[in-house]
């Protein structure tokens, strides 16, 4: 689906009107669609085709151009938060292609739905001496670093939620969650790196380096990209420390019920025996005397008291 944006008083609005818009966003590319931007606009058909696979690295095509004769390419990956085949939360990364054409129109192609596609539209441009093109690419740039440290912020969260459930925990369920965790660092932590190479491509061509304002805007993304990409390296450090901690914090609790078991077990067991002494068709202590049922019970508490105090004693119950 094409969508057309045209930019009135700072504000993207949509607009029917191919000639003034100034922003083409297009989602999920039919190959219609993919056929019909590649002609108007004069488009090498990867620029459009890349966001259709979900591994494509990120990178950047014409940046080194002195005179403007090919389309600029800006690929990167934005994160996606979905649900996990074990049924829990998960970060996924896609693709997303930044394209300027020829005739200085911005083309953002996705085949998922950007997370920060609705402040894009709802904030106003900044007011400055960008051009509006530019500037619009920049926000866009400035978003996706900013949904990258949201969304390893909400990962931190879970991580420190379970930690505090998997230290009276015995299931799995918890090592599965981490397991999606653990995952989702990884796919940011190579996402992050490289948009950051990407980015610092754009930072060193002439244009950026020149204009004062292009480069301090575009110095702050990178600063917010270091830092998910720091970030998520950290985090996932500590998530597989915690994995092999929490694996045998699982392991020890199972055992600590199993201990508490076979003790309960033993302790149960003399009751049964002395019953089954007691049952046998033959001449026994006690028998002949009229409260033999009440002492031999009483007997058998006693047994079963001192059995759980040695037990307890040994740190066995």
């Amino acid at each position: 689906m094409i969508t057309h944006y045209f930019l009135e008083d700072n504000q993207l609005t949509p607009t029917k009107d191919v000639k003034e818009s100034l922003w083409l966003h297009v989602e999920k590319p039919s190959p219609n669609e993919i056929d019909f931007l590649s002609q108007k606009y004069e488009l090498p058909k990867d620029y459009l085709t890349s966001v259709l696979d979900n591994d494509e690295n990120a990178r950047a095509e014409g940046l080194n151009q002195e005179n403007f004769r090919i389309p600029i390419l800006l690929l990167l990956q934005f994160p996606y938060v979905s649900t996990s085949p074990s049924g829990y939360l998960q970060f996924n990364t896609y693709p997303l292609a930044l394209i300027i054409t020829l005739d200085k129109k911005l083309i953002t192609v996705c085949n998922y739905h950007m997370p920060f596609f609705k402040d894009i539209l709802e904030k106003p441009l900044p007011k400055n001496d960008m051009s509006s093109k530019l500037n619009l690419v920049l926000q866009i740039l400035w978003h996706l670093a900013l949904t990258y440290n949201h969304d390893l912020a909400d990962l931190r969260h879970q991580v420190d939620k379970l930690e505090g459930q998997i230290q009276v925990s015995t299931e799995n369920k918890h090592l599965y969650q981490l397991m999606d965790i653990q995952k989702s660092l990884v796919l940011f932590e190579a996402a992050t790196k490289a948009n950051f190479k990407t980015l610092t491509k754009l930072a060193n061509t002439t244009e950026f380096k020149d204009h004062h304002a292009y480069h301090n805007h575009l110095h702050d993304i990178l600063v917010e990209t270091k830092q998910s990409m720091t970030s998520a390296k950290i985090n996932l450090q500590l998530v597989s420390q915690m994995n092999e901690t929490f694996s045998a914090i699982v392991s020890n609790n199972l055992n600590i019920v199993m201990k508490i078991l076979t003790s309960l077990t033993i302790v149960l067991t003399i009751p049964t025996i002395i019953g089954g002494i007691y049952g046998m068709n033959v001449k026994l202590p006690f028998a002949e005397l009229d409260n033999a049922f009440l002492l031999i019970t009483g007997l058998t508490i006693i047994i079963c008291y001192v059995a759980i105090k040695y037990l307890k004693k040994k740190n066995l119950l």
